[in-house]
């Protein structure tokens, strides 16, 4: 079953109809073709939006220094913040290829709005409906922009987290509403950070197999490689906003996950980052050059761009780019989820697969997934419960088990939970076979080669929204994470009544963040993973150590592996 791993990604891109794919281009799109130019002109038009702050205020709003100029954020309960701080140049004057650094500038960039996302296909599900930032940010390629939360500028050298987030490698932002950093840093006195970087075709377009030009050489992993600039930048200017570029960790959820799980697979990542933590993406295959080229392939016959004319690619506009993506998605055009590829390049192996030591191999992981993951996908309010079928969930694991292995796992798992209902079932293996036992497999793979220590989680806590049809299920410990219940009620009712999880929930990530180990205030003792243990804290009201961790389900799952 490892070998059906390659396509180990997150769930379909959502459909757009073109007329509202029009109007999701309200800023961005026209502003980068009508200015051209790097970061820089973004500096004046947040000046001009934040010219109504007044010159009473001024002195009193926080003010640092980058390696490009000075930035001025603002204060949000006592914590500083600065958005939309630019790491690296627009993209679009380095389409498909690595970006360059940013234009520096004169005098002060008003660091006060999120900064641009790359052009995508969104999401309407109601579940994150709270999670929307106000006002939303724009669409452009000139989208390298990172946002800073920092309890104080001064020399106090904070543990930094930087935050990858969700959407697969097709869509999202770091803007979300989810994602504030405000709690999170004054909770744990930390500098929390979140970026933006190239996705989909933009990000993960792979040219190398169709074109002999080094400049495309890296095509596949742009937006991977935006995330080491980003992370580049933490290590040349984060100790000006009160971090510790010697202690970062990167986290992230989903396709967040699948990005932490790339970047330590990454060679040119190496000692950008000192811990890790993967939440329900743990990513255990790329792309390979063959599978990729079909996809460009297909790609580029959706825009009528023949492989031998790719210079052709720079005078699309990032509309019709997005308009192919779309084409592509609702065109069914193979298994097109835009991710990154074992290049040979940026990505010389597969994570775990190097012959020699691993990059990143002295990096502490923690590692986990939510009890329903695919609820999410299966669960509709006021519909009946989904049938237990191999056709209900081939859409979402058809990548991960065949109809044989399906049914396998059925029998298997009605042994183990005999009190559950079909539609349990259903949830239970499509959410261990997409998630959960890829965590596990992540961890003993880590621990197979590498004497940095791992810690295992499932987040068991269910939340009652929508009269508690959806459980535990993917997303969900995100707001558990940051402390940021307030600003996800859509998805987790009345703050609260769920405030207990988060307190265990947001210090146990504080504290791996800070000390390398998870093991927090409130929480029993939290074991790591060894050769023959897969212990994992279960986190709940009260939360409990699991000491046989996914045993039973794994003599199913890993069968045949």
């Amino acid at each position: 079953m490892l070998d059906k791993l390659t396509n180990n990604y997150d769930a379909p891109a959502i459909i757009i109809r073109e007329d509202i794919l029009k109007n999701m281009f309200r800023s961005g799109i026209a502003l980068a073709c009508l200015m051209g130019a790097s970061y820089a002109p973004a500096i004046s038009i947040a000046q001009e939006a934040a010219s109504d702050i007044s010159a009473e205020t001024e002195a009193e709003r926080p003010l640092a220094t980058t390696a490009y100029g000075a930035v001025r954020g603002r204060i949000d309960e006592g914590v500083n913040v600065f958005l939309g701080i630019p790491y690296g140049a627009d993209t679009a004057l380095t389409r498909f290829q690595p970006a360059q650094p940013p234009a520096s500038w004169d005098g002060t960039l008003e660091a006060t709005a999120y900064p641009d996302s790359i052009p995508q296909l969104g999401s309407n599900n109601a579940l994150f409906r709270s999670w929307a930032p106000d006002p939303a940010p724009g669409m452009s390629e000139n989208t390298l922009g990172l946002n800073v939360w920092t309890p104080g500028l001064d020399d106090r050298a904070r543990p930094v987290m930087v935050w990858l987030h969700g959407g697969g490698f097709q869509n999202g932002n770091g803007s979300s509403a989810a994602y504030d950093g405000v709690n999170l840093a004054n909770r744990g006195d930390v500098v929390v950070v979140t970026i933006n970087h190239r996705l989909n075709a933009f990000g993960h377009l792979y040219l190398a197999g169709l074109t002999d030009d080094p400049a495309y050489a890296n095509s596949g992993n742009v937006g991977s490689l935006d995330m080491v600039m980003a992370l580049e930048w933490v290590r040349d200017n984060i100790a000006a906003f009160g971090g510790n570029p010697e202690n970062v960790t990167i986290f992230g959820e989903s396709g967040g996950g699948r990005k932490v799980s790339t970047l330590l697979a990454m060679p040119e990542a190496e000692g950008l980052f000192d811990r890790a933590i993967v939440q329900s993406g743990s990513h255990l295959r790329f792309r390979e050059p063959e599978e990729a080229t079909a996809h460009s392939r297909a790609f580029l016959d959706i825009l009528g761009i023949p492989p031998d004319e790719l210079e052709r690619l720079n005078d699309l506009t990032g509309e019709e780019i997005l308009e192919a993506v779309r084409i592509a998605g609702e065109d069914r055009v193979t298994d097109l989820y835009w991710s990154p590829v074992r290049d040979g390049n940026s990505l010389p192996y597969h994570p775990f697969q190097s012959p020699e030591e691993q990059p990143n191999a002295d990096v502490p992981m923690l590692i986990g997934s939510n009890k329903d993951e695919l609820s999410l996908w299966l669960m509709r309010p006021g519909s009946e419960p989904p049938p237990l079928s191999f056709a209900t969930a081939e859409p979402l694991i058809g990548n991960y088990v065949s109809e044989d292995e399906f049914e396998y796992l059925v029998a298997g798992y009605q042994s183990i939970y005999p009190e559950y209902s079909d539609a349990d079932i259903l949830i239970a293996i499509a959410s261990d076979a997409r998630y959960s036992g890829n965590a596990v497999r992540q961890a003993k793979l880590r621990i197979a080669s590498s004497d940095a220590p791992v810690w295992l989680y499932q987040f068991d806590w269910e939340t009652p929204v929508a009269n508690g049809i959806f459980g535990a299920p993917h997303a969900l410990e995100i707001a558990f994470a940051f402390d940021n219940l307030e600003n996800s009620r859509s998805m987790v009712g009345e703050p609260a009544d769920a405030q207990t999880v988060a307190d265990q929930v947001s210090e146990a990530w504080i504290s791996f963040a800070r000390h390398g180990d998870p093991n927090a205030r409130g929480l029993p003792f939290w074991p790591s993973v060894s050769d023959d243990q897969t212990p994992a804290m279960r986190f709940d009201t009260v939360s409990e150590i699991d000491e046989t961790y996914f045993e039973a389900e794994g003599e199913y799952l890993f069968a045949h592996d």
